[in-house]
């Protein structure tokens, strides 16, 4: 795969300065696969990769037995695009973009479909113009750099990955700022739980945050990882408190949360009185609203907004560049935002 993103890269690019151009007018006829083939010496499959590249980007139409033409200038600014998104359950940290990535794809005349990354390791063309990836199963970090190379427009949220758009929190630096408010609360003695099945990529980044900022302190980081694929981590969880009575808790993600609500009730432990629990994601809706609990607020409807018109205008102009946009936390204390 890297000889052929090597050798098909830069034809494409050439062929869509030269589209831009003028060079090859509007109404003109490609030459042909063969030509191509001939011309730049590559095999025909790449030749038909480049052809791809110039077509989902609104530079080319191809009629089948015909050929393919150079599109008007402004075909590629009002041709509906289709962009991919991986499909999020409700329960999912990430589902609140979903709206505002909808709003944003209804202005700019594009169809939203939600889809399963898997299909990003399918060969040939996707089925859309562009994809907004969150983390899911299925596909490597490889596949969607490799993609992003080979001029697909891809962008990642809250992962730091040099090679493609991003679009994060830096999970790491914000765990540290999350364990210094802590601190700053007059709590010494912070513990931690962590989910072995919950996403390793964003726990790794959150837990090392954490593991610094105690020791950077002069404390003793001590966590307790549990699988959490029984009530056993009730117990499990409720134990550690016992034994470690730790002045707060951080949690990596929501998932472990009602898990550690219930150990502390049958640890004797009340939150956001004797026990305060950080947890590093927004929590919605009332069921929290008196648990005492700070949590981290992500901004994720400006990033999911950001990423949707990135990818657009990625589409309509292939030749921006990548953003790495990195976005601040808010805690929250108690349901009161802390300025």
């Amino acid at each position: 795969m890297a000889g052929r993103k090597n050798l098909f890269e830069p034809v494409a690019e050439k062929l869509m300065l030269q589209i831009r151009e003028g060079r090859l007018a509007p109404g003109e006829k490609m030459p042909s696969e063969h030509e191509l083939c001939r011309h730049y010496s590559l095999s025909r499959s790449s030749i038909r990769k480049v052809l791809d590249y110039l077509e989902q980007r609104g530079l080319i139409r191809r009629e089948p037995g015909i050929g393919s033409f150079v599109c008007e200038k402004d075909a590629g600014l009002n041709k509906p695009l289709t962009i991919g998104m991986t499909r999020l359950y409700s329960f999912s940290y990430a589902s609140p973009i979903i709206p505002w990535v909808q709003r944003v794809a209804a202005a700019q005349n594009c169809h939203l479909l939600f889809a399963d990354p898997h299909e990003l390791n399918e060969e040939g063309k996707l089925p859309f113009d562009a994809f907004l990836y969150v983390e899911a199963g299925g596909v490597s970090r490889e596949r969607v750099v490799e993609l992003s190379r080979r001029g697909f427009p891809i962008a990642a949220l809250n992962r730091d990955w040099p090679e493609i758009a991003t679009f994060r929190v830096d999970f790491y630096e914000e765990a540290k700022r999350a364990i210094r408010l802590l601190q700053r609360l007059g709590l010494k003695k912070i513990g931690a739980v962590d989910g072995e099945r919950f996403g390793r990529y964003g726990n790794q980044c959150r837990m090392a945050g954490y593991e610094d900022a105690v020791s950077e302190a002069g404390g003793r980081p001590f966590k307790l990882v549990h699988d959490f694929d029984s009530l056993a981590a009730v117990d499990s969880i409720a134990g550690f408190i016992r034994e470690t009575r730790p002045d707060a808790l951080f949690l990596p993600l929501i998932g472990v949360l009602d898990w550690v609500l219930f150990a502390c009730k049958q640890a004797g432990r009340i939150p956001g009185r004797d026990i305060t629990l950080f947890c590093f994601d927004r929590l919605e809706g009332e069921i929290y609203a008196d648990a005492g609990i700070i949590y981290a607020d992500m901004p994720l409807e400006k990033m999911g907004m950001d990423m949707m018109e990135y990818l657009i205008a990625k589409v309509r102009d292939p030749g921006l560049p990548l953003p790495h946009a990195v976005y601040d936390v808010r805690f929250v204390i108690y349901n009161q935002l802390l300025k």
